[in-house]
């Protein structure tokens, strides 16, 4: 019964890896920094604004960078940081 349980579980953390990645998107690079990295706008037009914490890395972000969204969080992948952000446009 313990294995049951402990298969059913471990299934469900699959699901919900798998269901946390479909929420991501990728192709996204960055436009613009702005307010010392507070503000993130990314080639499609939208604009996000970053966790105070998180702005010391995204601040260095250069335009071109390439980024995935997922959810609420902006993730560089050329330098492997991610950041706490909220879409505000």
């Amino acid at each position: 019964m313990k294995k049951i349980v402990l298969v059913l579980s471990s299934a469900i953390l699959l699901i919900s890896s798998v269901a946390k990645a479909a929420a991501c998107e990728s192709g996204h690079w960055v436009e613009s920094v702005m307010d010392d990295g507070s503000i993130v706008k990314l080639e499609d037009g939208t604009l996000w604004q970053v966790s105070a914490g998180d702005t010391v890395d995204s601040a260095l972000w250069l335009p071109t960078t390439e980024i995935v969204v997922c959810d609420d969080k902006l993730i560089n992948t050329e330098d492997n940081e991610t950041v706490e952000a909220k879409q505000i446009k």
